[in-house]
């Protein structure tokens, strides 16, 4: 066995995207209120850190079984996914209690014969509810005997479902990657591919006529009608002997005004975009100014481990104002996007073709810097001395190996991540941003006890 493959079933809206990402560790898999929005299975590999080992898993997400327009060719997908299958995560929501559809899944499970011969875990979702303990018998109904209660939105017992998927495939027989793996660098695949921008912000700030300068001609409409574009248009580019793959999306709008129709499948849409770009131009309005839903749609892009670029667009509004220069409008808008700190702010007046240059410029830098690959020996005697300088509870430190790029993700095998106060981790972050730049990329830094 290569690996793990962990398939994710139950009916429509018990929360197994949510639980997918969680496991997963970023935003992949869509999620929404809205029952029945997976629809083919989507595979991920990850790793699932146990007693501080790593065991690489596929994640394997399907959609919800039951009734609905894609019923069959959703059972399709999860059958397919099933035969692939190593353990099978079977998901229920706690909070709402045991449904005869949850039945009806797992009477499928046992009449295929996947009950028999793959291992399956009963999770019970959302079990932050109130109701999870009065509801949590139920469930037994089910004759499963591995239950566990978990919260895929909160992080709760997570890291026990990891260790009880591992558990049940005999930990000894399984890949690992160990401290000796991370130190000998055994690094990951990476392949280089065709930079993909994402063009996102609130309806009419000029996302649209942006793309049209870049492309240097009218490939989308423009229109003061907030709303006209909808779907998600790709366009691969050249700027200056590079090439990129530029993204133009719809406008998202405040909650009220997204609850029906072709706004929401906006949305959706600009959220399935952000999920596959590396870097996102967050273009806002300069002639508005930044509002609540432009904080929003940033926090969104951060969520997803994607690069970003500040683009205070219609920049032109502003020439001749006095009251109102570059380094206000920056301080500005630093003061309502603090989170974004580490994010370049590039002024544009994309209707005439201004700033275009600097904005590639510091987009090729954020990409090269995003796929940055530092040496574990390196990076380890590098955060070891910049862990002494802050680290009030004496936290001692083994190893450190970066584990992913995209976004830049570190793991630090400490005595007890309990040692680390958030303080340390955040100057850690900061001390890896001064050193080595990740300009415009999240920093993602995880704690792991490892005996010393």
């Amino acid at each position: 066995m290569n690996s793990i493959n962990v398939v994710i079933v139950g009916r429509p809206n018990v929360g197994k995207s949510s639980l997918f990402n969680r496991l997963l560790g970023r935003k992949r898999a869509l999620v929404l209120d809205t029952p029945g929005v997976t629809r083919d299975r989507i595979v991920e590999p990850a790793s699932f850190w146990v007693r501080a080992k790593e065991y690489p898993v596929n994640l394997i997400d399907t959609g919800g079984l039951g009734e609905g327009q894609f019923k069959e060719e959703i059972r399709l997908q999860v059958d397919t996914a099933l035969k692939e299958a190593s353990v099978v995560l079977f998901v229920v929501d706690i909070k709402v209690g045991l449904t005869q559809a949850d039945e009806e899944v797992f009477s499928e499970l046992r009449r295929s014969g996947v009950s028999e011969k793959i291992p399956v875990i009963l999770v019970l979702n959302k079990a932050d509810s109130d109701l999870a303990e009065e509801r949590f018998a139920e469930f037994y109904a089910l004759g499963v005997d591995r239950l566990l209660p978990v919260s895929a939105e909160h992080a709760l017992q997570i890291d026990e479902l990891k260790e009880m998927v591992v558990d049940l495939l005999n930990p000894e027989a399984l890949p690992v990657v160990s401290e000796e793996d991370a130190e000998s660098e055994k690094e990951e695949v990476y392949v280089p591919r065709t930079p993909r921008i994402a063009i996102v912000g609130q309806p009419n700030v000029g996302k649209s006529t942006l793309l049209n300068a870049i492309c240097g001609e009218k490939r989308t409409i423009v229109s003061p009608i907030a709303g006209t574009t909808v779907d998600a248009i790709d366009l691969d580019i050249n700027w200056n002997g590079k090439d990129f793959t530029v993204i133009d999306t719809a406008g998202i709008r405040r909650k009220n005004k997204t609850e029906q129709g072709i706004e929401v499948l906006s949305v959706v849409q600009t959220r399935k975009t952000l999920e596959r770009a590396d870097l996102a131009f967050l273009v806002m309005d300069g002639e508005q100014g930044v509002y609540e839903q432009d904080e929003k749609i940033a926090g969104l892009i951060e969520e997803m481990g994607c690069s970003v670029i500040l683009v205070l667009n219609k920049w032109d509004t502003q020439v001749g104002n006095k009251d109102f220069s570059q380094k206000l409008a920056e301080e500005e808008i630093r003061k309502k996007i603090r989170f974004l700190g580490y994010a370049p702010l590039v002024f544009t007046t994309a209707k005439d073709s201004i700033g275009l240059d600097r904005l590639f410029r510091v987009a090729q830098a954020v990409i090269e810097q995003r796929s940055l690959k530092i040496q574990t020996k390196e990076l380890t005697e590098f955060l070891r001395n910049a862990a002494e300088i802050h680290n009030p509870n004496n936290a001692k430190f083994y190893f450190v190996h970066q584990s992913g790029r995209n976004p830049p993700t570190f793991v630090a095998h400490v005595s007890d991540p309990r040692k680390i106060h958030f303080s340390l981790s955040r100057h850690l972050v900061r001390a890896i941003r001064e050193h080595y730049g990740y300009l415009g990329s999240p920093v993602r830094m995880h704690f792991l006890k490892t005996k010393g």
